[in-house]
């Protein structure tokens, strides 16, 4: 059970370094599935929650009482949010006039018809919403159709925006990019440090 812990320092900080590595060396921002975030927050919160079923292994619950049950139930709650939370793509590595002008170009290269809104654009077509949530000072963004599970209309979108920065050779917003490879390499050394502490 020790070695757990390092073990998630570990798988974070890589996660983070993957991140950050994969943009400032591709030149070009990152699109990955809001999924694999939601997989990072449950191995992140996972201590938490292996912590209380080792509790509840060794029968510490009946000297606790209804203060042991908070921390599982939160987890759970926290998880249900996060999932609702995170549907779509996460963009990673983009900045507001050439991620608005990926999205233009991908649209026009499927032939979608689209009406753009305030933090949305309809897809007049098919009558859905694509809802785009960007904060370009940090280079982040996302992306989710609302109202439809068309899950191979939006992997289109996204193939088009890549194509679009392969094709245009525009810098990526490396600010979040390298915050991520700090925050990687502290928390891969303090895996470390946790690894030998805990032998």
């Amino acid at each position: 059970m020790k070695i757990y812990f390092p073990l998630v320092f570990a798988f974070i900080a890589f996660f983070f370094l993957f991140i950050g590595i994969k943009v400032v060396i591709s030149k070009r921002p990152l699109f990955m599935p809001s999924k694999y975030f939601f997989a990072f927050i449950v191995l992140a919160f996972s201590p938490q929650f292996v912590t209380t079923v080792d509790m509840f292994l060794k029968g510490l619950p009946g000297k606790i009482g209804l203060i042991f049950l908070i921390s599982p139930i939160l987890f759970v709650c926290l998880l249900v949010f996060f999932w609702i939370l995170m549907k779509g793509y996460m963009a990673i590595g983009v900045s507001d006039d050439s991620f608005r002008d990926a999205i233009h170009f991908s649209l026009k290269r499927i032939n979608q018809p689209f009406e753009e809104k305030l933090s949305a654009i309809k897809l007049t077509a098919i009558n859905t919403i694509l809802q785009i949530a960007i904060q370009s000072w940090i280079g982040s963004a996302q992306l989710r159709l609302k109202q439809s599970k068309d899950t191979k209309l939006l992997t289109e979108i996204i193939a088009g925006m890549n194509e679009y920065y392969i094709n245009n050779n525009i810098k990526p917003n490396n600010v979040i990019s390298t915050f991520y490879i700090l925050i990687g390499f502290f928390m891969l050394v303090f895996a470390g440090v946790f690894f030998y502490a805990f032998l």
